[in-house]
């Protein structure tokens, strides 16, 4: 064996990687720079305008991806619906809306809201568990829920068409309820999605959101809203972030940065 000749392979070998490491060292700290001296550009712009972030910065790294919601045909699982939802006389209002009328009117304590109705979806609903508590309307006697997809509201612009509604007698109790139900498909893979500073920075930079000085920015909560409707039944929703500014709404697209021009 010829050991010089291996010799000189292991130190080439030795150099080429010392060389490749060292690039991605020198990368990494590069990013690390730009970040860093973004991060203080747009500390200094919150500073300057006086603008007050309400919510606490998550550090865990989120990840998503457009998703489809089909609307789920209820027909073929009425009989299983009657025989497996208790206290209750369900129908179907079309094929894809299921109502329901309780035997007795439902107890649900509005101090306790969010409990009360998670604790009702649980008992009642077909997979109640899947609904999350968007709106309580005392005055016009109903409650909204959204479904969700692996913890976030699939959720409208509008705010109005939700996927379950609570329907309350004079007494403030739950007596019925309407239901729509999505089929839920992750479309491609999952990407690192924007976090809720990145989004902030976005808006204080949009010339056409025009966020002022002396201005709070209360929340930022992820959710997948309508991006496309195909049909009535079949609709594509993306990650984005609501962002509250002053009270008012303003939606980001959480994979592409992009402000929706669409008010709630």
């Amino acid at each position: 064996m010829d050991w010089s000749r291996t010799k000189t392979i292991f130190i080439v070998t030795f150099m080429l990687l010392n060389i490749f490491l060292g690039y991605q060292l020198a990368e990494k700290q590069r990013h690390g720079d730009i970040n860093e001296i973004e991060q203080m550009t747009l500390d200094s712009q919150i500073e300057e305008q006086r603008i007050t972030i309400e919510f606490e910065e998550t550090e865990e790294e989120l990840t998503g991806a457009p998703i489809t919601g089909v609307q789920r045909s209820f027909e073929d699982d009425i009989t299983f619906l009657e025989q497996t939802l208790e206290r209750q006389q369900i129908e179907l209002i079309d094929s894809t809306t299921l109502y329901s009328e309780l035997d007795s009117p439902y107890n649900f304590s509005p101090a306790n809201l969010s409990a009360s109705t998670e604790a009702f979806m649980q008992q009642y609903v077909f997979r109640g568990e899947e609904y999350q508590l968007a709106a309580y309307d005392e005055e016009e006697g109903l409650i909204g829920l959204y479904q969700t997809f692996e913890g976030s509201m699939i959720d409208q612009y509008e705010r109005d068409s939700y996927h379950v509604v609570l329907e309350l007698n004079d007494s403030g109790q739950i007596v019925s309820y309407t239901q729509r139900y999505l089929t839920i498909v992750e479309q491609g893979a999952e990407e690192e999605l924007l976090t809720p500073m990145q989004v902030v920075e976005r808006l204080i930079n949009d010339p056409q959101v025009g966020i002022g000085t002396d201005s709070t920015i209360s929340s930022a909560t992820i959710g997948y809203y309508n991006l496309m409707e195909v049909d009535a039944n079949f609709q594509i929703y993306a990650p984005v972030w609501r962002v509250i500014v002053d009270d008012e709404p303003f939606f980001v697209n959480a994979l592409t940065g992009e402000v929706q021009n669409i008010t709630s």
